[in-house]
């Protein structure tokens, strides 16, 4: 199991003791389970983000919304190689 050292002020480490002390844990597993429930929210939150643009791809029913056309190769300034 990998170990992490974390500098902290002395008012959250204390904080941070007691609310172990209540969980009847140690702070390690304390600590351990806030971030393991921050980052399975986390990742419940970007499949939510992408769920939802899954429902709302081809939503937009108007004819006049598309993609611009591609700019012809005429419309390219040309590049000056000698400034350099």
């Amino acid at each position: 199991m990998a170990q992490i050292s974390l500098y902290i002020e002395d008012s959250v480490a204390e904080r941070l003791g007691i609310a172990a002390k209540l969980q009847n844990c140690s702070i390690s597993k304390y600590v351990s389970t806030l971030i393991l429930d921050r980052l399975s929210s986390d990742a419940d939150e970007e499949v939510a983000k992408i769920e939802l643009l899954r429902e709302l791809r081809g939503s937009i029913d108007d004819p006049t919304f598309c993609p611009p056309p591609d700019l012809p190769m005429v419309a390219e300034q040309n590049r000056r190689y000698d400034l350099i």
